[in-house]
């Protein structure tokens, strides 16, 4: 770690160790690294987890569905010639999502001159 390397990643399972658990290994990076890299913890099952959908939930998850099937659809109809579908546009893969409170498909072109890799 005192080289050029910038970061680092653990990744465990859950059931790995009965010993090795997250917070031990947080433990042990923290003291060990103190003055040349810090920890965190960060897992991923619990944030993808999101506790209970509310009614708003819902309906907005039912909305962006109904919208990307229709966007697939009319995309489908524009690019469906003899029997064979071309997608060597930029916009034939976008994500949808809110910008500006607004539900917008961003093609991943757009999305990659603006995305931080780093």
């Amino acid at each position: 770690m005192k080289t050029d390397i910038q970061r680092g990643l653990v990744l465990r399972n859950e059931k790995c160790h009965e010993h090795y658990t997250t917070e031990f290994l947080y433990n042990l990076y923290s003291s060990e690294g103190k003055g040349i890299f810090d920890c965190r913890i960060n897992v991923l099952g619990h944030l993808q987890q999101g506790g209970v959908p509310t009614t708003l939930d819902r309906n907005y998850g039912t909305k962006l569905g109904v919208k990307a099937v229709l966007w697939m659809s009319e995309k489908l109809r524009e690019v469906y010639r003899k029997g064979r579908v071309f997608t060597n546009s930029g916009d034939s893969a976008c994500v949808i999502g809110l910008r500006k409170k607004v539900v917008a498909f961003s093609p991943v072109t757009e999305l990659k001159k603006v995305t931080d890799f780093e």
